[in-house]
């Protein structure tokens, strides 16, 4: 212990030295922005005092070399605000009573805005300083929800995650403290759903693309405590009827009641038209779809789907038309467009087993349509449950609904003596004459 210390000691004051002869020959061109040559001194001198020991995460001897160099050269370096604000928080971590704890955060928020002042970057500095007043301040989350509110309108986009999950906990805490109305965690949703739907879009970074993700999961756990459809209605309708083609607050309402699933509401669809009548796109589309769907309205459901998987080129909203268009399609017992419907899907992604499951309802749904007799007609069921394993096989998501429905349709299968008086033996192909023209093993049930 001694011997380390000591030869941290010889290693602090060699580095002291040779800052010493540095400072002494060359000081003036040193980018201290001190007001002359012996504050320049002092400032490397202090500079390099404070992060040895910082790099020894001793902090409570770091602190002396920072304060002198924060007071001589606030504008050295920018890792001389963030290497404080580390100092600090972990001094009040450590700090053994609440007034000494208080006045240390003091200082790191202090630090926070020294950090603003002399680099810049408010917006991106003002999410972590917020992030941190909600989490040392958490008697007070006005405080936080303004730097981050702040932070939100300076960063757009590029708001951080983590951020992003503090402004909408702030506010969550404001309601919940009586300070704020419920309306406001639904406009702010809608705001930070866009963000992180545009990260997952364009990020290439799989770390970042994991924590936007975790940020929207944390998100949706809040609002989903506190959003219902009575109150999206109370609060949308009249906003609704005052600009009805406000189209920022059109794809706002729409959003929000996709995300509560409030698509049965009679506003949901009145609000989808009204999009689609400024901006035919694909998105809005999909939202009239979706209402239609809802009412069991399935023809015009279905029309809407088309258009959205037509006119799209998001992979990902395409696979989901698709996949309700194929659903869909069964409702209206057009077996063979779902299965085709289900292709698609399979073309976009070969392991979607939402895809091969439709495609196995489809097959049960045209038991009527295929086969003459007491085996035939219950051979459906073995195309079905091939579809349904293989669902089960390439995609773990659907796995559990896959089983069951092989559980369900295989106690389906015809009687071992009905496919025996009709030549059709156990384990022998079997190959339907009918639209699903597949080939397939026969399989029976003892009773």
């Amino acid at each position: 212990m001694i011997d380390t210390k000591l030869k941290f000691m010889r290693r602090l004051l060699m580095t002291l030295i040779t800052v010493g002869f540095l400072s002494q020959a060359s000081f003036a061109q040193i980018r201290t922005y001190t007001a002359n040559a012996e504050d320049s001194m002092m400032c490397v001198q202090n500079l390099s005092l404070y992060i040895e020991y910082f790099k020894q995460e001793n902090y409570n001897d770091a602190v002396m070399g920072w304060r002198q160099a924060a007071v001589l050269c606030p504008k050295a370096t920018e890792s001389l605000w963030t290497n404080g604000i580390k100092i600090y928080e972990e001094l009040a971590d450590d700090a053994d009573d609440e007034v000494k704890e208080n006045a240390l955060l003091d200082t790191m928020f202090w630090a926070y805005d020294q950090r603003i002042e002399h680099f810049g970057k408010e917006g991106y500095v003002l999410g972590r300083k917020g992030s941190d007043l909600l989490k040392y301040r958490k008697d007070n989350p006005q405080l936080a929800f303004d730097a981050l509110s702040k932070s939100l309108e300076l960063q757009g986009n590029e708001m951080e995650p983590g951020a992003s999950i503090y402004l909408y906990k702030s506010a969550y805490d404001l309601y919940r403290d009586g300070k704020a109305e419920k309306s406001i965690l639904f406009d702010l949703y809608s705001s930070l759903a866009d963000i992180i739907d545009y990260n997952l879009a364009n990020q290439s970074n799989d770390r970042m693309k994991a924590a936007y993700e975790s940020a929207q999961d944390n998100i949706d756990k809040l609002f989903g405590s506190v959003a219902e459809c009575p109150d999206l209605l109370e609060i949308y309708t009249p906003k609704f009827e005052a600009t009805p083609t406000d189209e920022k607050l059109l794809r706002q309402i729409l959003k929000v009641m996709d995300k509560r699933d409030c698509t049965e509401e009679d506003l949901y669809l009145k609000v989808a038209e009204k999009l689609y009548a400024i901006d035919p796109s694909p998105e809005a589309s999909y939202a009239i779809a979706n209402g239609y769907a809802k009412k069991k309205n399935y023809i015009s459901a279905s029309e809407y789907y088309s258009k959205t998987f037509e006119s799209t080129e998001d992979a990902e909203l395409k696979m989901k038309a698709l996949d309700k268009g194929a659903r869909v399609a069964l409702a209206l017992g057009q077996a063979s467009k779902a299965k085709s419907l289900a292709m698609k899907m399979l073309s976009l992604n070969s392991n979607s087993g939402d895809a091969y499951i439709i495609i196995g309802d489809a097959y049960v749904a045209s038991k009527s349509d295929c086969g003459g007799n007491d085996c035939s007609s219950r051979a459906v069921y073995w195309a079905a449950v091939d579809k349904y394993a293989k669902a089960k096989s390439v995609d773990p998501s659907a796995a559990e609904e896959a089983q069951k429905k092989i559980n369900i349709y295989s106690e389906q299968f015809p009687k071992k003596e009905d496919c025996f008086f009709h030549g059709i033996n156990e384990g022998t192909t079997f190959t339907f004459d009918c639209w699903i023209g597949e080939t397939t093993t026969v399989r029976t049930r003892s009773n």
